[in-house]
């Protein structure tokens, strides 16, 4: 259905300028047939030709349906003007059909000149319908352009809420009062055991929070900063589970200079954490790999698992929401594989090497 029938307003809007059109149009046939010796002139055409012309724009309504299945920005110029051509000759064909039984009726109401008028105007009346026939192919191309883009626009400003309020509780979850407590509890031991160590925990502990807390303030990062991120967070849980938590990094020298959203390995490390490491009976481990290739940036965190220990709840909080930033950001074009057996827990992460232009984070947001 033609979208100006939903707005009854715009609707009778249109209606009253195409009977300004229609009437205008009757007054330059009149014109035109001066020198015929038609009795009534004025009260035939205006009879004949007003109402005729009327009933044209419902012919052009149609119309809309070919441009919505030719859209202008995925089908060729070449294919719309010929298949445009064709509709275009197909529907003034019809009206013209139309405007001939017309004349023929009209007797019926009086009209005694109608078939005089439409053979002598015939050819101005062909004409004049495929330049208005036109204009509304023009009119439907420039609606379902706008249409599009305001839709479009309206889904990346979907994207980029869904993906602030996702960042919004993934910081809440980096600095949660439970690592907090867990690390002061932490401080405050060794400072009767070893104190020389506080000074280096407090500053890995201060870039750790002043890296989580204004993330939010950058668009991207490089691989190298998260990398930095990440040390600094295993080394004060390191120093909690000691000997329990064996820690490999294997990043690739040309992978630290791509850019990344921010806070990309904090979800994957800190679930190794908690569902390997913190529910193992035994000491585990945490590898994380980072490699770059022409296809794009390739991320594995992987983690020990132990089928005896406990199996400790998440937050919420996780691999879910990473997956939903991913999505948001780099759309189909990212993808995230899980994998685990009885011993072992994988996530595989797979980015192109830049994020899309319209989905970065506007100033501001």
């Amino acid at each position: 259905m033609h979208p100006l029938f939903f707005s009854q307003r715009s609707f009778l809007a249109v209606l009253f300028f195409w009977f300004v059109i229609s009437t205008f149009i009757t007054l330059l046939i009149i014109e035109l047939l001066k020198a015929e010796s038609i009795q009534g002139l004025v009260e035939e055409c205006f009879s004949f030709i007003t109402p005729w012309y009327f009933i044209l724009i419902f012919f052009c309504f149609s119309n809309i349906h070919l441009c919505q299945r030719l859209p202008i920005n995925r089908t060729p110029i070449f294919f719309i003007v010929i298949f445009q051509s064709i509709a275009g000759v197909f529907t003034v064909g019809l009206w013209l059909i139309l405007g001939y039984i017309w004349s023929a009726e009209a007797v019926h109401l009086g009209i005694q000149y109608g078939r005089e008028i439409y053979q002598l105007t015939f050819i101005t009346n062909g004409v004049l319908a495929t330049i208005l026939y036109a204009v509304w192919v023009l009119l439907h191309y420039t609606y379902l352009t706008a249409n599009t883009s305001e839709a479009d626009n309206s889904e990346i400003l979907r994207k980029r809420l869904l993906i602030s309020e996702i960042e919004l509780k993934t910081l809440k979850e980096t600095v949660h009062p439970h690592f907090m407590y867990n690390s002061l509890n932490m401080l405050a031991n060794l400072s009767q055991v070893t104190p020389e160590k506080i000074h280096g925990l407090c500053v890995q502990i201060a870039d750790f929070l002043r890296y989580s807390v204004n993330y939010s303030k950058s668009e991207r990062v490089t691989v190298a900063e998260e990398v930095t991120h990440i040390k600094n967070y295993l080394s004060i849980e390191q120093e909690r589970y000691g000997q329990r938590c064996i820690v490999d990094f294997n990043i690739a020298d040309k992978a630290n200079s791509t850019e990344v959203i921010p806070l990309i390995l904090f979800p994957l490390v800190e679930n190794a954490v908690k569902h390997g490491i913190d529910a193992s009976l035994e000491k585990g481990y945490i590898k994380i790999a980072i490699q770059k290739n022409d296809v794009g940036l390739q991320i594995e965190v992987k983690n020990s698992t132990d089928p005896l220990g406990g199996n400790r709840k998440g937050t919420g909080v996780g691999l879910s929401s990473l997956k939903k930033r991913l999505a948001g950001y780099y759309g189909s074009n990212a993808t995230m594989v899980v994998e685990s057996d009885d011993h072992e827990f994988v996530v595989k992460l797979h980015l192109p090497n830049r994020i899309p232009s319209q989905l970065r984070k506007p100033t501001g947001v």
